[in-house]
């Protein structure tokens, strides 16, 4: 397997990995909104309740109710709090350099293919002027490529 089919594996492993790890936070974010919402939503109720036991009643149960009620509240802003504090940066950090990592290698490679077509295309280009000395400057490069692509197996 050659340097570039290595890079472009790892970059699309990393990338897969950086999908699933952001779509993890998303998942656990939704969770808690959702408890959240449970939460406020029996706040509410509670709420409601202890607004109609204070009209019916005494203090006392109507007190309790609202204490309660404000309880949940307290616990969905909290539930909301975390889900914001999540983040998924520090997570993918280490994903992220990899994959940067080997664009560069690649982006290298590149390069170097490019230096080495030059040069093969500037030798054959002096062939008409100079065919004996120009083997040996066309032959240079053409045995490099083989090398390389021999080393890299």
């Amino acid at each position: 397997m050659s340097r570039l089919s290595k890079n472009l594996v790892t970059i699309y492993r990393t990338e897969r990995l950086i999908a699933r790890r952001r779509l993890g936070v998303v998942q656990q974010q939704t969770i808690l909104m959702g408890i959240a919402g449970i939460a406020a939503l029996s706040a509410v109720v509670l709420l409601n309740v202890s607004l109609f036991l204070a009209f019916q009643s005494s203090m006392s149960p109507a007190s309790a109710a609202a204490l309660l009620a404000f309880g949940n509240i307290v616990f969905a802003g909290l539930m909301v709090l975390i889900a914001k504090r999540r983040n998924i940066d520090d997570e993918v950090a280490p994903a992220v350099e990899v994959r940067d990592m080997a664009i560069a290698d690649i982006e290298d490679e590149l390069e170097e293919m490019t230096a080495e077509a030059k040069e093969v295309v500037q030798a054959v280009k002096s062939i008409g002027s100079n065919p004996l000395g120009s083997a040996a400057t066309l032959l240079v490069p053409l045995i490099n490529l083989l090398i390389k692509s021999r080393s890299d197996k």
